[in-house]
């Protein structure tokens, strides 16, 4: 089966985030003025995937009201001639068809999933965590849509990984890998967030990934440790039976969740964006100086 929906996990609380996540979902922060909810959508819009899960907990109805059409604010746009504007708008949503999922309990991305199990039916699926931006350049396939592409030849589960330094292998679950040719590699084991002198590669989980039919089957057989579901728990069998493969995809990688990330990504992407690239480069300048 080819994958045809995907699914987006966004009921942490985002604690890194505060004081601005107690009132603001973290997936509603925005990359200069779009969230990254948002980014996460066209980056499946332009992958070819429409049928979208958003996962969220039960004070959601900030994410709902961006993607939910308002023809107030739309007949005023029209009535002042903003056409430019009125056209962003409606690109929020795109052609994407948007279900919203509540995860009753706060279990983990495992839980997660188990949550979307009536909306995944069974097929194939994305999954992206709302904390990661993947930037690809314009006429380049996405992060997610590089990951389908190996799902559809392979029929195997696909996690996106990168090569991180020693000092960063803690952050990540961490991948024991053979590579089978350039950028795809056999997944032979999992370690989550081990120490640097347990590590088995260089190679890091990051938050793309593609699951065959038949994943939440084996979620549900998992003993909660912490009140907490962990789907490595279900990789790690997936990957010893040879069904899992990781891909080193191409794009550029932004963690959004990380306060420094986040600042990253805004003064990156100002750097291209035709309106503001020569005053951000200015500012760069003027700030340097003062340093």
């Amino acid at each position: 089966m080819k994958v045809k929906k995907a699914i987006i996990p966004a009921a942490g609380l985002g604690t890194r985030f505060l004081p601005i996540t107690k009132a603001i979902p973290k997936p509603m922060l925005t990359v200069l003025n779009k969230p990254v909810i948002q980014l996460i959508v066209d980056e499946l819009l332009n992958s070819g995937i429409e049928d979208i899960g958003i996962v969220v907990g039960k004070d959601a109805e900030v994410i709902k009201n961006h993607f939910a059409e308002n023809l107030e604010l739309e007949d005023r746009l029209i009535s002042d001639g903003k056409t430019e504007l009125l056209e962003r708008v409606k690109a929020i949503k795109g052609s994407a068809k948007i279900t919203f999922i509540e995860q009753k309990v706060a279990n983990g991305l495992a839980g997660a999933i188990i949550a979307a199990e009536e909306f995944i039916n069974n097929e194939p699926f994305a999954m992206l965590l709302g904390d990661e931006f993947l930037y690809t350049e314009k006429g380049k396939r996405p992060c997610i849509g590089q990951l389908i592409d190996v799902f559809n030849e392979t029929g195997k589960n696909v996690l996106s990984t990168m090569e991180v330094d020693d000092v960063d292998v803690s952050k990540y679950g961490n991948l024991g890998v053979e590579e089978i040719k350039p950028n795809l590699h056999k997944v032979y084991d999992i370690v989550e967030k081990p120490k640097v002198n347990e590590k088995l590669s260089n190679y890091a989980i990051i938050g793309r990934y593609v699951f065959a039919s038949g994943l939440i089957e084996e979620l549900k057989k998992l003993t909660p440790r912490n009140n907490e579901i962990y789907l490595t728990d279900t990789l790690l069998d997936l990957a010893k039976k040879g069904e899992v493969l990781s891909y080193k995809f191409d794009a550029t990688r932004y963690d959004v969740g990380d306060l420094f990330g986040y600042v990253k990504a805004n003064i990156e992407l100002a750097l291209k964006e035709e309106s503001l690239v020569e005053d951000t480069k200015k500012l760069i300048k003027e700030l340097s100086e003062k340093i």
